[in-house]
């Protein structure tokens, strides 16, 4: 550049068109480091010399070479370089500063110079900063001896900048453009292009830099213009800068007084619009607006009304934006009410507050804007208001009228469709219930009836006062003399004024307090069922939902905190949220709930109070608990217990319950030991410790007088043998046995043979005597001795003519059946202890090669396992000397006989019994299965039918390929009508199917019709069962013509509304492309042979719910459209049809109709034809090609589905029971 004088605007134009000339250009790229090191020390001396001498061309040619070629130079001679500019355009400004007005103009060109060459400098830097930035090191590669890197010289270099804004005036240049170009291009420049990069927003030195040239330049220079198209841009492009450009406008506010700026800024935003399609930007721009709001709430109230129209824009993110922008100002118009509402908008809904101040009525519409959005199409929506209201749940001002209606909705999002709204419905109910305003006056609990009460107290006290009002005066009433006035009411003294108006509040907060509640308990049978849920997250919330509702004495909790047991079954494992926080598993966070609520000692009691109230709250858990909760709870207190959370002072309180002399109530008696019992199965010394305890009480006189008190006993008993699990194939037997001398054998042979006259034919007795015999095979070293002779009484008993014979006989069947059946399983472990002797004999023996001892213990082995089977299937109900062989004909024949027994224990003790008996020999089971079948169809006690059912199950674990043959049969328990037998039938043939043990022979139909049944166990039940049949591969395909069939034609069909519903479930499984093409070839070829109205709907409506994301899928369709085209003119197929025809022009299949690889429009002209209510359809006849065409109708609609192939699938989710 010659020595004319430097204009900056054209110097800058140039530089941007890459057409910058040097007259005299160093190439500094192609030096040495040396040379290059020289090149700039001379810029460096020649500043240092004086901070005037870029006007010298020499030195600013050298200084612009050494900058174009910045990228070749080493770091630390950049940095002299950088440091040189810095330096002298820093010393030039101190001059300035000083120099007088009239010599001020003269320093304006240097200025430029170093402005010129900083902002290009720090441009390239920029470029190549990964060239200067600090390399890696490791052991391997030293620390280089340079530390410098670019990112640490932009603090300096953004405070030279500032310094230049603060110095410089409009006095240096002769018109506003001059100066416009400097500040515009060459200091605001630079900044915008640092901000672009988000690492140098996380060092606040840097971050704070680049604000204050922002502002100074807004403030100082008038560039508030720029600085917002900048920030407009920066929006746009650069979702990073998002919250920066809200702190910045933020900064402007606070420390420059300039607000204006930030507001302009809102308000260009507001005109903005955006669309579905539109992602990165309304998700900046959104961000955006929830940081100003934080920052600067008053300039976003301002602008509010413009604002508004983002709440109904497409774009979601902005929607949600908008949710939390209200949440920011309801919480700035809340903490601060004396600022007064500025901008009030007009809402129809607050005409009635006239006479409320300006932010009550904000406050108003700004809630009722923010509810509206729970019903809010999108799930993220949604869910931000509800996590918006949930925070605003926390500020000290209540909005009774606000809170109640948040309730309602949160428990209508209860049943939302996506279990993200429902997990935060869940946690703003807690958090309503944390944080309710309803504690001032009675303390913070909950209870209806307690809250009932009261309001009806304050109701009565209110229309007591309310009585003495006086009436208003009218002109009738105005006294004419001074005997009126005398006969006047008095008027109310200022004291029962006041307290007038005390109740009416009081009664206005009881009400208010009872709607709360109210609303609360409603959501509490959701609550009960999304424990089940299979979203762990939801799972955690609800429990903590009634862990928090059970504290504060809600009704109902106590029966979601009794559900909430069963997730003791649930496998554990931590759960990472989607913002890295980490959830505890639900079997941990049980035991956490289960110990918060009643088995952790409070504070300020005494040890041995804490110690009777956890004692007493175990056996508390027992009162009234199904099977199912009590084997939970076992379970529950079990690991516990193995985690040693149990104290043994709560252990020897539970022993006092139990063997007190006191009379206490039975229930607690009974509680205290089954509370044992269960904990004992994590450590048997807790029972084996006191068996004389409970020989002396359960099996005592007490437990003659409370069978059910003995019954417990004995399963306290049982944990004495321990519940180690066997090891398949281990041959040793860990159990625990006693001789038979010992004194607890005697009690549980009294137990079993009490008549009928000392139990009071009580039906409990089945249950002490079934316990009682199991305790006895588990702890007797020779049980079998003991129950021969217990057999042996039973029968005499029954046959000696006393009196509650039938009761006595039903007592010698149930004996004998359980006797059998317990003796199979003892059978197994003698055999399994013969074997282990015989190996260790063996393997003591060292003569023989191993080879050979290998053949003689394989052949002992089969020898042994023959001898055993034998003597299951023909000496136990067939051989001379066996007791029991006596019962078989007898129970063949009261079964048989079973009209004519008119005593029902007898009935029962007789069909169980034959279940038993059939489960042992193989020749007895096929004896009697028509037997079982025959009760099974055609009794009339419920009780036999669902035993049946069970021993049918059981039948074919034992003799599979008997019941397989009669299966069919079994199904027709699933049309019981009584609940029992249905849920067994439901249970014992997924257990079947499920283990492969009966085959299906086209009677899904029938399971699939309990998937709609109106008892919800036996409908999850199903869920369950098609849920887990899905994973074995391809088992809901191969079925589905049988199933649609079953439902839709013939005796067994559905109504419409139940086939749509169970098939909606069903067509969830077909999720593979190539079932989808083969179930819509062969369901468009069903069309071609039925002739009823209704079948056409059902196909049609399988068709709908079938995806359409491949090409073969859509063809499959159209070349079947001559099967269905002359029955679209029904109403429902078209329908069907033209839902259909929408999906497939959406997502995938809609890219290859566009491209032409799939043509929808003749499907489309059909289907317009066929919606056209002048024409006549023409019912086309078009034959079907040969190939295709199903030769009867019965094949068409049994035909099995194409067999698919294999392909890996993923797991589906399990439904809930």
């Amino acid at each position: 550049m010659d020595g004319a004088a430097f204009v900056l605007a054209d110097a800058l134009t140039k530089l941007q068109e890459d057409d910058l000339d040097m007259d005299d250009e160093v190439l500094v790229d192609a030096q040495d480091a040396q040379t290059q090191l020289a090149s700039v020390t001379r810029v460096v001396d020649a500043v240092a010399h004086s901070c005037t001498a870029v006007q010298d061309t020499a030195t600013f040619t050298y200084a612009q070479s050494c900058i174009k070629h910045v990228g070749h130079l080493e770091p630390d001679t950049a940095h002299r370089l950088l440091d040189a500019i810095l330096s002298g355009f820093s010393g030039l400004l101190e001059e300035l500063a000083e120099a007088e007005a009239s010599a001020a103009s003269a320093l304006a060109e240097p200025l430029e110079r170093y402005a010129f060459l900083l902002q290009w400098l720090v441009q390239l830097l920029e470029k190549h900063k990964d060239h200067f930035s600090r390399p890696k090191t490791s052991a391997r590669t030293p620390r280089p001896e340079t530390t410098w890197t670019w990112a640490s010289s932009l603090p300096t270099v953004l405070g030279v900048l500032a310094k230049a804004l603060r110095t410089v005036s409009e006095r240096l240049w002769s018109s506003a453009a001059m100066r416009d170009t400097f500040v515009s291009r060459c200091i605001l420049r630079p900044v915008m292009l640092l901000q672009e990069n988000e690492a140098y927003l996380k060092v606040a030195s840097i971050k704070l830099g680049l604000f204050k040239v922002t502002c100074l330049a807004v403030k100082l220079h008038g560039q508030a213009f720029n600085v917002q198209t900048s920030i407009m841009q920066s929006l746009q492009y650069y979702e990073h800068l998002a919250e920066p450009m809200a702190e910045l406008l933020s900064v402007l506010r606070v420390e420059f007084d300039v607000q204006r700026l930030g507001e302009d800024v809102l308000r260009e935003l507001a005109g903005k619009s955006f669309t579905s399609l539109d992602t990165k930007s309304p998700r900046s721009y959104g961000r955006f607006l929830v940081r100003m709001a934080e920052l600067n709430p008053r300039s976003v109230l301002k602008q509010i009304s413009l604002l508004q129209k983002h709440q109904d824009s497409e774009s979601y993110p902005m929607r949600n934006a908008m949710i939390e922008v209200h949440g920011l100002l309801l919480k700035d118009l809340a903490l601060h009410p004396d600022l007064g509402a500025t901008d009030v908008p007009a809402d129809g809904d607050n005409d009635d507050d006239d006479d409320a101040p300006a932010y009550r009525k904000q406050i108003n519409a700004f809630f009722e804007r923010l509810l509206e959005r729970f019903l809010d199409v999108t799930t993220f929506v949604r869910t931000r208001a509800i996590q918006v209201c949930n925070s605003l749940c926390d500020l000290p001002a209540a909005f009774p009228p606000q809170r109640l209606r948040m309730t309602e909705l949160a428990v209508q999002a209860l049943e939302d469709k996506s279990s993200h709204v429902r997990r935060h419905a869940i946690l703003l109910l807690v958090k309503l219930i944390l944080t309710h305003p309803y504690g001032a006056l009675y303390g913070g609990e909950l209870s209806f009836d307690a809250w009932s009460e009261r309001h009806a107290a304050v109701q009565a006290r209110l229309e007591q006062a309310e009585a003495t009002l006086t009436r208003p005066l009218t002109d009738e009433d105005v006294p004419t003399s001074e005997t009126d006035a005398d006969l006047a009411p008095p008027a109310m003294s200022s004291a029962d004024q006041e307290q007038l108006v005390q109740l009416r509040l009081t009664h206005t907060y009881c009400t208010d307090a009872l709607q709360f509640m109210a609303c609360l308990e409603r959501g509490v049978p959701i609550l009960v069922q999304l424990l089940a849920s299979t979203n762990k997250a939801e799972v955690l919330a609800s429990m903590e939902f009634f862990r928090v509702a059970y504290e504060y004495k809600i009704r109902g909790a106590a029966d979601g905190v009794r559900a909430m047991i069963h997730l003791i079954w649930t496998k554990d494992h931590a759960l990472v949220m989607d913002d890295g926080s980490q959830l505890k598993g639900v079997r941990s966070r049980l035991i956490e709930v289960y110990r918060a609520l009643y088995f952790e000692p409070q504070e300020g009691v005494s040890l041995a109070e804490n110690t009777a109230r956890i004692a007493r709250n175990m056996i508390e858990r027992t009162f009234g608990a199904t099977l199912a909760e009590l084997t939970s709870l076992e379970q529950l207190l079990s690991v516990m217990h193995g985690e040693g959370l149990v104290d043994r002072a709560v252990i020897d309180t539970l022993w006092d319950v139990y063997a007190t002399t006191r009379p206490i109530a039975r229930a607690q008696r009974r509680g205290a030991i089954m509370v044992l019992s269960m904990l004992a199965k994590a450590d048997r010394g807790i029972v084996a410790d006191h068996i004389d305890t409970l020989l002396r009480m359960g099996l005592g006189p007490l437990g003659a007088k409370d069978l059910l008190l003995a019954q417990h006993t004995c399963i306290a008993l049982q944990r004495v043998s321990g519940s180690a699990k066997k090891v398949k194939g281990a041959l040793s037997d860990t159990n625990v046995r006693y001789p038979m001398s010992h004194p607890m054998f005697a009690r549980l042979r009294a137990v079993v043979a009490m008549p009928g006259e000392a139990t009071g034919c009580d039906a409990a007795w089945f249950g002490v005597a079934e316990h009682a015999i199991e305790a006895i095979y588990l702890l007797g070293e020779q049980p079998d001795a003991l129950c021969t002779e217990l057999v042996r009484h039973c029968t005499l008993h029954a046959f000696s003519g006393a009196s509650h014979a039938a009761y006595s006989l039903a007592q010698a069947l149930f004996v004998a059946g359980h006797v059998a059946l317990k003796q199979i399983v003892y059978l197994e472990l003698v055999e399994r202890e013969c074997k282990r002797r015989k190996a260790q004999k063996e393997a003591g023996a060292d003569a023989k090669p191993v080879s050979e001892l290998d053949q003689v213990a394989e052949q002992a082995e089969d020898d042994l396992g023959e001898l055993f089977a034998l003597i299951r299937d023909r000496e136990l109900l067939y051989g001379p000397q066996s007791l029991l062989a006596l019962y078989g004909p007898l129970v063949t024949y009261l079964c048989s006989t079973m009209r004519q027994q008119s005593y029902a224990p007898l009935r029962r003790a007789a069909a169980l019994t034959l279940c038993k008996f059939m489960c042992i020999s193989s020749e007895y089971c096929e004896a009697n299965l028509g037997l079982l079948l025959h009760l099974l169809r055609a009794s009339q006690d419920e009780v036999v039918r669902a035993n049946a059912v069970i021993g049918l199950g059981d039948v074919a674990v034992c003799f599979g390929t008997l019941v397989d043959e009669n299966s069919g049969r079994l199904y027709a328990g699933l049309g019981d009508p009584d609940l029992g037998v249905k849920k067994n039938t439901l249970m014992v043939l997924t257990h079947l199917i499920l283990n492969g043990m009966i085959k299906v022979k086209g009677q899904l139909g029938e399971l699939a019709k309990c998937l709609e049944d109106e008892e919800p166990r036996v409908s999850d039940l199903a869920k369950l069962f098609f849920s887990e049949l899905a994973m074995k591969e391809n088992a809901v395909y191969n079925n589905l013509p049988d199933i649609i069939s079953h439902l839709s034609s013939g005796a067994h069909a559905v109504d419409e509304a139940t086939f749509v519903n169970t098939m909606r479930f069903i067509f969830t499984f077909i999720d593979k492309e190539r079932q989808a093409e083969n179930v819509i070839e062969k369901l468009c070829q069903r069309f071609r042979l039925t002739a009823e109205e209704r079948q056409w709907r059902d196909i049609a409506y399988c068709l709908s719910l079938l995806p359409y994301r491949s090409e073969r899928s859509i063809k499959k369709l159209l070349e079947g459209l001559p099967y269905y085209q002359d029955k679209l003119y029904v109403p429902d197929v078209h329908q069907r049809f033209t839902d259909i025809l929408t999906k497939m022009r959406q997502g995938k299949a809609a890219a290859l109709a566009k491209s032409g690889e799939t043509d929808l429009r003749e499907l489309e002209d059909v289907l317009a034809q066929a919606a056209e209510p002048s024409e006549a359809v023409a019912h086309v006849d078009t034959k079907a090609p040969a190939d295709s065409q199903p030769s009867t109708q019965d094949e068409a609609q049994t035909d099995p589905l194409p067999e698919a192939k294999p392909e890996r699938r993923r797991p589906r989710r399990r439904v809930a029971t």
